[in-house]
């Protein structure tokens, strides 16, 4: 896979992690209102079959379709935790913040890195 394409990914990637956090903040500022679902963000499953399906793909196409990923924020119906209805685990939504949001700050230097690479290439280690 060539830079643009892992680059592409790395922003598609930051732009679901911090969908995913401000959902997960709306979840805990929920935790208590009955009848209040819990939302959640796909996206890696969504990359994951991109990328196995673009295999045997252009370079253009696996851009294309790497730009065209959108997380999608899915309401959880199925479990209810609370008998108001509400199933927000507080605990379980706190942990997720605190994994998404290290996984941003993670992913924010990988790209940092990479530009830092390319502009070092650019100026041949000058400046």
């Amino acid at each position: 896979m060539r830079s643009d394409s892992a680059v592409m990914i790395m922003e598609k990637s930051m732009d679901a992690l911090w969908q995913r956090n401000r959902v997960i903040l709306d979840n805990i500022s929920n935790a208590t209102t009955p009848g209040y679902k819990r939302k959640e963000v796909k996206f890696e499953s969504l990359l994951d079959n991109v990328l196995k399906t673009s295999a045997a793909s252009s370079r253009g196409e696996i851009l294309n379709r790497i730009s065209a990923i959108e997380p999608e924020v899915v309401r959880d119906l199925q479990t209810t935790i609370n008998v108001d209805g509400n199933n927000v685990d507080s605990d379980k939504e706190f942990t997720e913040l605190y994994r998404a949001t290290e996984q941003y700050q993670y992913m924010e230097r990988l790209l940092n890195d990479s530009y830092a690479r390319l502009r070092y290439a650019i100026t041949e280690g000058r400046g």
